[in-house]
């Protein structure tokens, strides 16, 4: 590694109001929804720490204040520093989060847990020539197929396969060098892109378990799921 683990700032994206949650997040930020008793922002935390990742940048805007106390009362011997920057971007938070990072840094969704091993996606970036790793997941269809023959006949069934496409779930690694490029730019969707369209952008294939929270239906599947990723972790 170029530098040592526990130098590597890492910045976690809790800002956003969670709408697609309502009523539960008009109360509760969205990091703060508890699976099982423990706040989805505590998965995170605890799973970076497995890694000797404790320099953490906590990005916040909406119901900031309650972010910050959680982390205070829970978190207290982290090196961690809250970032509150209203109701904007996501880039926003981000470039704003820059500003205290001098290396490089990686970037985390506040709604996301999974048990990627976070040694290998670094050990994957530092042997690509590309500034910027996207972690991706492959997607899980929500329904089954029906396996269709050219002449109209079905062949068969698969239940919620796994499909041969691959999602966005977070867990960017960004080289120093891209701050400056992230500074010019008003949506974080649109920088995305533009690095892709640029081919600086790797992708590091998780194929572990994973768990995303942007609505009611998935903070309910998530109860089941979290078990398994807790036993899982590697």
């Amino acid at each position: 590694m170029n530098e040592r683990i526990s130098d590597l700032k890492v910045v976690i994206l809790c800002g956003g109001r969670g709408e697609r949650l309502h009523p539960i997040t008009n109360d509760i930020p969205k990091p703060l929804l508890k699976i099982k008793d423990k706040p989805i922002l505590s998965y995170i935390i605890e799973h970076l720490a497995q890694y000797n990742f404790h320099n953490l940048i906590i990005a916040t805007g909406y119901k900031s204040n309650k972010i910050c106390n959680y982390i205070n009362e829970h978190y207290a011997k982290s090196i961690y520093k809250i970032v509150d920057s209203g109701d904007v971007d996501i880039i926003k938070r981000i470039q704003d989060s820059c500003k205290y990072i001098k290396k490089d840094f990686m970037v985390l969704y506040g709604d996301t847990i999974s048990n990627i091993n976070l040694d290998n996606l670094i050990r994957y970036h530092q042997t690509q020539q590309e500034p910027a790793t996207m972690t991706v997941w492959p997607l899980r269809s929500q329904f089954g197929i029906v396996d269709i023959s050219d002449d109209g006949k079905v062949l068969g069934f698969q239940e919620k396969p796994v499909l041969d496409k691959w999602i966005n779930i977070g867990y960017f690694y960004f080289k120093n060098e891209m701050k400056e490029k992230i500074n010019k730019f008003d949506k974080f969707e649109v920088f995305l892109k533009d690095l892709a369209d640029q081919k600086i952008l790797n992708a590091y294939k998780h194929s572990g378990l994973h768990i995303t929270v942007n609505t009611l239906k998935e903070l309910a599947d998530a109860e089941k799921s979290i078990v398994e990723i807790e036993g899982k972790r590697k």
